[in-house]
């Protein structure tokens, strides 16, 4: 007498061909050679730019980037007199530490330097135009955001010591991807959208070429200074090879998450960081050594060094750490 299949084993079976018909509708859409399988190893988060990870077990994708709960990735960021003021000009920022309280729905941010945290209610807040303002970004374009007040900007100013607004990417400010940057515009989510972000929702980046470009460093380097939203690994007997992921171009995560790989993710001095002495590294590194034999290939990023992968949305989806990962070869 055949025995009744346990509910783990039918959710497991119903996921695997969930991924396989994900992965199938890929292929059959975009005439791709090919897949290569991994896993999901870290699901990462910044709901403040420039600020602290959060690591999480699973997420949406949604077009703006992943959400947690009510956290949307960098859906804050610390304006300062002109610009927002990023990690490689206050390192105090390194100091900050994040954390969710789902009772009250809201981020809390500790500091060893603060006699008390500061709790930012993540509810959407009421769209008052007095309250947008605006900044210049790193290439001159004005950017709208949300201010959140003046009981933020003090805790936030006294912390780092110079002058601070929080700024939210409110819903009705929200900004269009710039089309510079994105190389194949029938794969984009029409209702793509990026918070924070410098340009992409996403980016993406494998434990492999971490572990090719440490064994060129003789002061090893972690996947902090990258700041990636997924981290990718081999699963089983399967290997990625290091940047493999610069050809990978549909990508399937979980039964429905399909994504489109934009670009090589071109990389700026934020990568000089030393996050574990809280320091700038006076060598340029990684930099220095990836500019030797990591440049981009397209456009204007060909001057630039590379690492990891700009990532847009397809089809929205669940994911969680540990879901396989379907990579697509295209070939037309």
């Amino acid at each position: 007498m055949m025995s009744t299949p346990s509910r783990e084993m039918t959710g497991a079976l119903v996921l695997g061909a969930g991924m396989l018909l994900v992965a199938g509708y890929v292929l059959y859409k975009r005439k791709s050679k090919s897949y290569s399988v991994g896993k999901l190893s870290q699901l990462i988060l910044y709901p403040i730019k420039s600020g602290p990870p959060m690591h999480v077990q699973s997420a949406e994708c949604l077009e703006t980037g992943l959400k947690y709960k009510q956290i949307y990735d960098r859906q804050f960021a610390l304006i300062g007199k002109r610009t927002f003021i990023s990690i490689r000009t206050n390192l105090r920022l390194l100091k900050l530490k994040i954390n969710y309280d789902e009772d009250t729905n809201s981020l809390i941010l500790e500091a060893p330097t603060m006699t008390a945290a500061l709790s930012i209610p993540l509810q959407v807040p009421e769209y008052d135009p007095s309250k947008v303002k605006s900044f210049m970004w790193y290439d001159n374009r004005e950017t709208l955001y949300f201010d959140y007040g003046d009981t933020y900007s003090k805790w936030l100013s006294e912390f780092l010591e110079e002058e601070c607004r929080l700024g939210y990417a409110h819903p009705e400010i929200v900004r269009e991807i710039n089309p510079e940057m994105v190389y194949n515009h029938t794969a984009v989510h029409p209702d793509s959208k990026i918070l924070f972000s410098n340009t992409h929702p996403f980016m993406i980046a494998t434990q492999a070429s971490l572990d090719d470009l440490n064994e060129r460093l003789e002061d090893k380097v972690t996947m902090n200074s990258f700041r990636p939203n997924f981290v990718i690994t081999g699963e089983g007997n399967s290997v990625i090879e290091p940047y493999i992921e610069d050809s990978w171009r549909e990508i399937c995560v979980g039964p429905d998450a399909v994504l489109y790989n934009s670009r090589a993710c071109p990389r700026c001095p934020m990568i000089y960081v030393d996050y574990d002495n809280h320091k700038m590294r006076d060598n340029k590194e990684p930099m220095t050594t990836l500019l030797r034999y990591r440049r981009g290939t397209v456009r204007k990023d060909k001057s630039k060094t590379v690492f990891g992968i700009n990532v847009t949305l397809i089809k929205h989806g669940r994911i969680s750490v540990g879901d396989k990962f379907v990579a697509a070869y295209a070939t037309a």
